[in-house]
Protein backbone atom coordinates (compact mmCIF):
# COMPACT_ATOMS: atom_id res chain seq x y z
CA UNK A 1 0.00 0.00 0.00
CA UNK A 2 1.34 3.42 -0.95
CA UNK A 3 1.14 6.76 1.09
CA UNK A 4 -0.59 9.47 -0.02
CA UNK A 5 1.24 12.87 -0.36
CA UNK A 6 -0.83 15.74 -1.70
CA UNK A 7 1.97 18.23 -1.05
CA UNK A 8 4.66 16.37 -3.55
CA UNK A 9 5.31 16.83 -7.20
CA UNK A 10 7.31 14.15 -8.21
CA UNK A 11 9.70 14.36 -11.12
CA UNK A 12 11.40 11.59 -13.19
CA UNK A 13 12.25 10.98 -16.81
CA UNK A 14 13.08 8.68 -19.58
CA UNK A 15 16.98 8.90 -18.53
CA UNK A 16 19.57 11.39 -18.33
CA UNK A 17 19.36 14.83 -19.76
CA UNK A 18 15.97 14.75 -20.22
CA UNK A 19 15.61 18.20 -18.36
CA UNK A 20 14.39 16.88 -15.19
CA UNK A 21 16.89 19.32 -13.24
CA UNK A 22 15.46 22.32 -15.85
CA UNK A 23 12.14 21.89 -15.39
CA UNK A 24 12.10 21.14 -11.52
CA UNK A 25 14.37 24.61 -10.83
CA UNK A 26 11.54 26.43 -13.12
CA UNK A 27 8.76 25.24 -10.50
CA UNK A 28 10.78 26.19 -7.29
CA UNK A 29 11.47 29.71 -9.28
CA UNK A 30 7.56 30.31 -9.32
CA UNK A 31 6.93 28.93 -5.72
CA UNK A 32 9.87 30.67 -3.32
CA UNK A 33 7.02 32.65 -1.73
CA UNK A 34 5.71 29.38 -0.83
CA UNK A 35 9.66 28.15 0.48
CA UNK A 36 9.56 24.88 -1.25
CA UNK A 37 11.95 22.16 -0.16
CA UNK A 38 13.29 19.74 -2.97
CA UNK A 39 14.50 16.63 -2.64
CA UNK A 40 16.67 14.53 -5.22
CA UNK A 41 17.23 10.73 -4.62
CA UNK A 42 19.88 8.42 -6.61
CA UNK A 43 20.59 4.89 -5.92
CA UNK A 44 24.13 5.77 -6.38
CA UNK A 45 26.26 6.47 -4.09
CA UNK A 46 29.25 8.72 -4.45
CA UNK A 47 31.62 10.47 -2.05
CA UNK A 48 29.93 13.30 -0.60
CA UNK A 49 30.96 16.67 -2.52
CA UNK A 50 31.48 20.05 -0.54
CA UNK A 51 28.26 21.44 0.34
CA UNK A 52 26.80 18.36 1.34
CA UNK A 53 26.21 18.48 5.19
CA UNK A 54 25.36 14.84 6.39
CA UNK A 55 22.07 14.46 8.21
CA UNK A 56 21.67 10.92 8.21
CA UNK A 57 24.58 8.57 7.30
CA UNK A 58 24.47 4.39 7.76
CA UNK A 59 25.68 1.65 5.38
CA UNK A 60 22.09 1.53 3.81
CA UNK A 61 21.53 5.16 2.79
CA UNK A 62 22.58 8.52 2.83
CA UNK A 63 20.83 12.09 3.98
CA UNK A 64 22.62 15.40 3.08
CA UNK A 65 21.23 18.36 3.10
CA UNK A 66 22.80 20.54 0.22
CA UNK A 67 24.43 24.33 1.50
CA UNK A 68 26.19 25.09 -1.51
CA UNK A 69 23.93 26.70 -3.98
CA UNK A 70 27.30 27.82 -6.59
CA UNK A 71 27.82 25.21 -7.73
CA UNK A 72 26.40 23.34 -11.35
CA UNK A 73 25.27 19.51 -9.47
CA UNK A 74 21.58 19.28 -9.42
CA UNK A 75 20.93 19.82 -5.56
CA UNK A 76 22.86 23.26 -5.61
CA UNK A 77 20.67 24.29 -8.88
CA UNK A 78 17.79 23.74 -6.70
CA UNK A 79 18.75 26.18 -4.13
CA UNK A 80 19.81 28.71 -6.72
CA UNK A 81 16.39 28.17 -8.01
CA UNK A 82 14.81 29.55 -4.28
CA UNK A 83 14.55 26.23 -2.60
CA UNK A 84 14.23 26.82 1.62
CA UNK A 85 15.67 23.48 1.42
CA UNK A 86 17.17 20.89 -0.33
CA UNK A 87 17.96 17.31 0.58
CA UNK A 88 20.39 14.82 -1.19
CA UNK A 89 19.51 11.17 -0.67
CA UNK A 90 21.63 8.43 -1.62
CA UNK A 91 19.98 4.39 -1.27
CA UNK A 92 19.16 1.82 -2.52
CA UNK A 93 15.48 0.70 -3.40
CA UNK A 94 15.65 -1.56 -0.88
CA UNK A 95 16.03 1.05 1.86
CA UNK A 96 13.92 4.31 -0.22
CA UNK A 97 11.03 3.98 1.83
CA UNK A 98 12.76 4.27 5.21
CA UNK A 99 15.56 6.67 4.34
CA UNK A 100 12.56 8.83 2.70
CA UNK A 101 10.43 8.41 5.62
CA UNK A 102 13.20 10.27 8.06
CA UNK A 103 14.13 13.18 5.36
CA UNK A 104 9.97 13.73 5.51
CA UNK A 105 9.90 14.24 9.58
CA UNK A 106 11.85 17.21 8.53
CA UNK A 107 9.28 19.24 6.19
CA UNK A 108 6.27 20.94 7.51
CA UNK A 109 3.18 18.55 6.35
CA UNK A 110 1.75 21.61 4.04
CA UNK A 111 5.53 22.82 2.76
CA UNK A 112 5.19 21.74 -1.42
CA UNK A 113 7.84 19.55 -2.07
CA UNK A 114 9.30 18.75 -5.73
CA UNK A 115 11.34 15.35 -5.37
CA UNK A 116 13.21 14.13 -8.31
CA UNK A 117 12.73 10.14 -8.43
CA UNK A 118 11.77 7.48 -10.22
CA UNK A 119 11.80 4.63 -7.46
CA UNK A 120 9.90 6.81 -4.64
CA UNK A 121 6.91 6.65 -6.80
CA UNK A 122 6.45 2.79 -5.51
CA UNK A 123 6.10 3.81 -1.87
CA UNK A 124 3.96 7.21 -2.11
CA UNK A 125 1.07 8.40 -4.33
CA UNK A 126 2.13 12.20 -4.77
CA UNK A 127 -0.07 15.18 -5.47
CA UNK A 128 1.17 15.20 -9.15
CA UNK A 129 3.33 12.59 -10.55
CA UNK A 130 5.28 14.10 -14.09
CA UNK A 131 7.22 12.18 -16.38
CA UNK A 132 9.78 13.60 -18.17
CA UNK A 133 10.27 12.22 -21.82
CA UNK A 134 12.89 13.52 -24.31
CA UNK A 135 10.75 14.49 -28.19
CA UNK A 136 10.93 11.56 -30.21
CA UNK A 137 12.86 9.49 -28.11
CA UNK A 138 12.27 5.99 -27.06
CA UNK A 139 11.83 5.02 -23.72
CA UNK A 140 13.83 2.21 -22.24
CA UNK A 141 11.79 -0.37 -20.82
CA UNK A 142 12.78 0.08 -17.39
CA UNK A 143 11.43 3.52 -17.12
CA UNK A 144 7.96 2.39 -19.14
CA UNK A 145 6.90 1.30 -15.67
CA UNK A 146 7.18 4.48 -13.96
CA UNK A 147 5.43 6.33 -17.17
CA UNK A 148 2.35 3.94 -16.78
CA UNK A 149 2.23 5.74 -13.26
CA UNK A 150 2.71 9.13 -14.33
CA UNK A 151 -0.44 11.70 -14.21
CA UNK A 152 0.69 13.31 -17.52
CA UNK A 153 4.22 12.99 -20.05
CA UNK A 154 5.86 15.87 -20.42
CA UNK A 155 7.66 15.96 -23.70
CA UNK A 156 11.08 17.85 -23.76
CA UNK A 157 14.29 18.68 -25.38
CA UNK A 158 16.05 20.07 -22.40
CA UNK A 159 14.86 23.51 -22.18
CA UNK A 160 11.52 23.48 -23.51
CA UNK A 161 8.47 21.64 -22.10
CA UNK A 162 4.86 20.56 -23.54
CA UNK A 163 3.64 21.21 -20.43
CA UNK A 164 4.87 24.37 -19.33
CA UNK A 165 6.06 24.59 -15.66
CA UNK A 166 4.22 27.31 -14.86
CA UNK A 167 0.65 25.13 -15.83
CA UNK A 168 1.60 23.24 -12.52
CA UNK A 169 -0.29 24.80 -9.62
CA UNK A 170 0.01 24.05 -5.82
CA UNK A 171 -2.71 24.81 -3.37
CA UNK A 172 -2.83 22.41 -1.36
CA UNK A 173 -1.93 19.92 -3.80
CA UNK A 174 -0.32 19.64 -6.95
CA UNK A 175 -2.38 20.18 -10.27
CA UNK A 176 -2.17 20.71 -14.14
CA UNK A 177 -4.09 24.15 -14.36
CA UNK A 178 -6.06 22.94 -17.85
CA UNK A 179 -7.87 26.35 -18.20
CA UNK A 180 -8.68 29.95 -16.50
CA UNK A 181 -10.64 27.84 -14.23
CA UNK A 182 -8.95 25.02 -13.39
Amino acid sequence: MTQTSKNILLVSGSGQNVGKTSFICRMITQYTNRQPVAIKITPHFHHPSDGLRPVIVTDNYRIFQETDPNTTKDSSRFLQAGAKLVFYIQTTDAFLKEAFMLTSRQIAPDQPVIIESAALRKFITPGLYLFIQKKYEEVKPSALEMQKLADATVFSDGECFSIQPERIIFDQTWKIKHDDNA
